[in-house]
């Protein structure tokens, strides 16, 4: 028996092996993030962490969530655009709610609980909802229009900022998500 025939078949063998195994799909995540207009934020930009009062009167701190995606929303009831990508937030709650995923809703609102606690739950939404009625976390966050949205990794590092509303519901938003729980 002849060596080539053996070296090629075991070649062949390497390649289809080679092209089976499952690489880190880093260019893909940065697809993804471009497909839904997501900035990425270059280097090791870590969030600011702060504490809020949600609409049932509880303290919540961003280091709280450690170990998981955070998805934080800033938004008013005021603001159109911020209404309109609402119901797109609900599903990710609802299709990520038993993962590694939370979604914070920073709302900056300066009349109160009251008017956001009726528009939340008009709506029947069941995200959690932080206020910021003195605009601080919004500031801190360098936020200068609403709706804002930062996708924040397990350990705190500011992955992505979103300008405007987005759908929120769509497979590219779906398959990011996934993808970054399971790193």
């Amino acid at each position: 028996m002849g060596g080539r025939p053996f070296c090629i078949c075991l070649s062949v063998l390497f390649l289809l092996l080679f092209l089976a195994v499952d690489f880190p799909a880093e260019g893909r995540e940065e697809d993804l993030y471009s497909k839904v207009r997501i900035s990425l934020i270059k280097g090791d930009k870590r969030a600011p962490d702060f504490s809020l009062i949600d609409l049932y009167g509880k303290k919540i701190e961003l280091k709280q969530f450690r170990g998981k995606i955070i998805l934080l929303n800033f938004w008013a009831t005021w603001c159109g655009p911020c209404k309109e990508e609402m119901p797109f937030l609900e599903f990710l709650h609802q299709h990520f709610k038993e993962k590694d995923f939370i979604i914070l809703t920073v709302s900056v609102d300066y009349e109160g609980p009251k008017l956001v606690q009726e528009f939340i739950s008009k709506q029947h939404y069941t995200f959690p909802v932080l206020l910021d009625p003195k605009c601080e976390v919004l500031d801190l966050f360098e936020v200068k229009g609403i709706p804002t949205t930062f996708i924040i990794d397990k350990k705190g590092k500011m992955l992505g900022r979103a300008i405007g509303p987005r759908d929120w519901k769509c497979q590219e938003v779906i398959s990011l998500i996934s993808m970054l729980i399971e790193k």
